[in-house]
């Protein structure tokens, strides 16, 4: 989908960490995504894989897209639109799921969070707000994309938790797979957490 943010003449984005991305850069490797500029590698790929399997590691999620979809009517909507029954997902948890088009064409695959029993929010690689607004016809629904106003971390690992505790979100020990639950976060701030990890371990 065109997007006017992407155009050739516009600088790419960065992220609220960029600056703490950008010193730890040592490869200065940057690639373009979603209309961000992003680190591809920071020091040494296999020792970063490595940190995966056996530590953790930490990655900038912000380039990916979000929707807030939200209304009498958005589960309803959803449910139309995903292959997974949307009426299961409890509030306080994830979906992993894809989405088709009219005619079953796959469109996207993304996670799908709960907030309340009226209000989701939809993560994804690709840019679909035209197509989400045309399906919406005749849903009580709206839907905005946010992606700018969330940054993302991806952290992921064996030792992921111990990052997470050692950063005083002892209580995230508690999240079951697919669930996600806010945390104060600084004096006035809120952090909102989600175990969904998508490199086989804890995430």
């Amino acid at each position: 989908m065109n997007d006017p943010r992407l155009h050739f003449k516009k600088p790419l984005l960065t992220s609220p960490f960029h600056t703490r991305t950008s010193a730890l850069n040592k490869l200065n490797s940057w690639g373009p995504w979603g209309g961000y500029t992003t680190v591809l590698a920071y020091d040494d790929e296999p020792m970063e894989y490595t940190a995966i399997r056996n530590q953790a590691s930490v990655y900038d999620l912000s380039p990916m897209v979000k929707y807030k979809i939200a209304g009498k009517d958005a589960a309803a909507y959803l449910n139309r639109l995903m292959i997974r029954n949307v009426e299961k997902l409890k509030v306080g948890y994830v979906h992993y799921t894809v989405w088709c088009d009219d005619q079953g064409k796959l469109l996207d695959d993304g996670t799908l969070f709960r907030r309340s029993a009226s209000d989701f929010m939809l993560c994804c690689q690709e840019r679909h707000l035209p197509w989400l607004l045309d399906s919406a016809l005749g849903y009580d629904v709206a839907i905005s994309e946010i992606s700018e106003e969330i940054a993302a971390l991806s952290l992921q690992g064996p030792c992921s938790y111990s990052v997470l505790k050692a950063a005083g979100f002892e209580k995230a020990a508690a999240l079951k797979p697919f669930q996600m639950a806010d945390f104060k976060f600084g004096k006035s701030g809120t952090l909102t957490i989600s175990r969904t990890g998508f490199t086989g371990d804890l995430g």
